[in-house]
């Protein structure tokens, strides 16, 4: 949804075919080579993020084997098969993602670079555990889906870039990379919406991988530049932590409560990107001939860039979990913990638009841009789901935010001599995502459960088969600042 680097946000992220600051490292990494002397950036945003979801239908009732005696739901009477459910929201703060990157050119035709890169996205989620209906308290509608969600990732980046031509540039980086996932959500014992068997599970896990980045520039016409750029995940990330369930999680009475410990290791695909741009500039008079003599500041008036993405983001078929250990249902009641799961998530490959540019209003002191994109969501739209066409993905969840969506972005520069300040905001409007045929199950503690099986069993009723059905909306706000030195 959104860019790395406060100059690349400002222009929509159009920023394959120009990529001229360190940022180069994230964008295409072949225009590292056009960043000349010593230079060094740091960047970052901070995201306002509002994700809502509105379940569809109404909570079970108690001869759907609901259980509210013992639990801090004992007085109410939202068990009564005619409450419905309310919307939940995101409550989470802002999330930040920063970027540190140096880059030093060695004569005329090379540069290298490094630094930490974070990947864009939406750090955090933070979800309620209950809500107030019109019938009184009751468990939270999407607990089942995700609680809390936190993922971080880390690309340590080691670069070069070359220009063994004067209209071409080739790069490469490598990126030993770092993941951690840390999400919270509720299973049931019993398989049914019971909150009596709801067993809250924390999971913290830690992974290590290799990704990199591959990218080209070419410029055919002086004021024409072309450009592509890979972006490279090695395989799926073996993510090796614990998990803490908290069994009768919402007793009335605290002590009744029981911890427990097991391991964990989650398996999570990540997918690659391929992006390539075309940018048009507009050349002042006495502008070099070459792009490896150009600043754009300085020589251009302005410029105009289109880029087109791709993501094959159906990786994300799936993210597995292996588990080991004993979970403790009450003192001195210990089961063996399900030793394994699929969470389905069943996404589908995107395509992205971005369209960007940079009006230079006051030469080397002043520049101001903006830029729109359209992206398709993974997790939305129309896909091939068992062997049949489906118009929504039966499997969409809030736990992760990739819907479609449309950008606007503006941003500015302001230079004093070796030193540049770069400033922008985006707003992403989303689609609505209206799921009706949703089939995300219960997660039992104790036994696995999918959607064949949950719809065969007797007492749950059909919410426990259907938990992720209703509406889903959403809105994201990015403030950009970002600081480049040049020696």
């Amino acid at each position: 949804m959104t860019s790395v680097g406060a100059q690349a946000i400002g222009r929509g992220g159009a920023f394959v075919a120009r990529a001229s600051d360190p940022t180069a490292m994230a964008h295409n990494v072949a225009g590292l080579a056009g960043v000349r002397g010593w230079q060094v950036t740091a960047s970052g945003y901070v995201s306002l993020w509002q994700h809502c979801f509105a379940r569809s239908g109404r909570y079970d009732a108690q001869d759907r084997g609901i259980v509210t005696e013992g639990t801090v739901f004992a007085n109410s009477q939202y068990a009564n098969g005619r409450t419905p459910y309310p919307e939940v929201c995101n409550g989470g703060g802002p999330g930040v993602i920063p970027q540190l990157l140096v880059s030093r050119s060695i004569g005329s035709w090379l540069t290298i670079g490094g630094g930490l890169l974070t990947p864009a996205g939406v750090a955090s989620q933070q979800f309620p555990d209950r809500v107030q209906t019109s019938n009184g308290l009751a468990p939270a509608p999407q607990r089942y889906q995700v609680l809390s969600t936190g993922v971080l990732v880390v690309h340590p980046t080691i670069a070069a870039a070359v220009q063994p031509l004067h209209w071409l540039r080739v790069g490469a980086a490598l990126q030993p990379s770092i993941a951690r996932f840390n999400g919270t959500t509720v299973v049931n014992a019993f398989g049914s919406q019971s909150p009596a068997g709801d067993i809250r599970t924390a999971a913290d896990a830690w992974g290590f991988f290799f990704a990199g980045n591959l990218g080209v520039q070419l410029a055919p016409l002086p004021w024409l530049t072309i450009g592509a750029h890979a972006h490279i995940n090695g395989g799926p990330v073996q993510l090796k932590g614990q998990t803490t369930a908290t069994a009768q999680y919402y007793a009335s009475d605290p002590s009744r409560r029981t911890t427990s410990q097991f391991d964990t290791e989650v398996t999570l695909p990540l997918p690659s990107t391929l992006r390539v741009g075309v940018r048009a500039a507009s050349l002042r008079a006495g502008a070099p001939a070459t792009m490896a003599e150009r600043d754009p500041m300085r020589d251009e008036l302005f410029d105009l860039e289109i880029n087109v993405s791709w993501e094959n983001t159906s990786v994300m078929d799936a993210v597995r979990t292996r588990n080991s250990g004993e979970l403790e249902f009450s003192p001195g009641s210990r089961f063996p913990v399900t030793p394994s799961a699929a969470l389905r998530k069943s996404w589908r490959d995107v395509l992205g638009v971005r369209i960007g540019g940079d009006f230079n209003a006051i030469r080397e002191v002043l520049a101001i841009r903006a830029g729109f994109a359209y992206e398709q969501g993974a997790q939305t739209g129309q896909r091939v789901w068992q062997g049949q066409v489906v118009e929504t993905n039966p499997d969409a969840s809030i736990d992760t935010t990739a819907y479609d969506n449309l950008n606007v972005s503006l941003g500015a520069s302001v230079r004093w001599r070796w030193f540049t300040i770069d400033l922008a905001y985006q707003h992403s409007f989303v689609t609505n995502n209206q799921v009706d045929n949703g089939r995300a199950t219960i997660v039992s503690g104790l036994v696995p459960v999918d959607a064949a099986a949950c719809a065969m069993m007797g007492p749950p009723g059909p919410g426990a088969c259907t938990n992720n059905r209703g509406e889903y909306r959403a809105s994201l706000d990015v403030f950009s600042l970002g600081v480049t030195a040049r020696f």
